[in-house]
């Protein structure tokens, strides 16, 4: 059997960023991280806190794609913005 990996997922909803940190197979380590983590953003709404199992963090990708594929959209924005005031777009 095949143990999981675990990520600690902090998402910044209003700007589409999702930091993680990858706790391998130490799952003890990663409750303690995700603990203080969670009560420092429990009070603000713009902020998810999760841990997450997966065998990879590309597994983790696809599986929660949302909070990854809204990061790439704000790029996507933010460059586009860019370039509308170069002129470029």
């Amino acid at each position: 059997m095949t143990k999981i990996n675990h990520f600690l997922v902090v998402y910044d909803i209003a700007n589409g960023l999702a930091h993680v940190d990858q706790f391998d197979k130490d799952y003890d380590l990663a409750l303690a991280e995700y603990t203080p983590a969670e009560a420092l953003y429990r009070q603000d709404e713009n902020v998810e806190v999760v841990l997450l199992g997966s065998d990879s963090l590309e597994t983790l990708e696809r599986t929660h794609s949302s909070y990854f594929e809204l990061a790439e959209r704000h790029v996507d924005r933010l460059v586009g913005k860019d370039l509308a005031e170069l002129g470029l777009s």
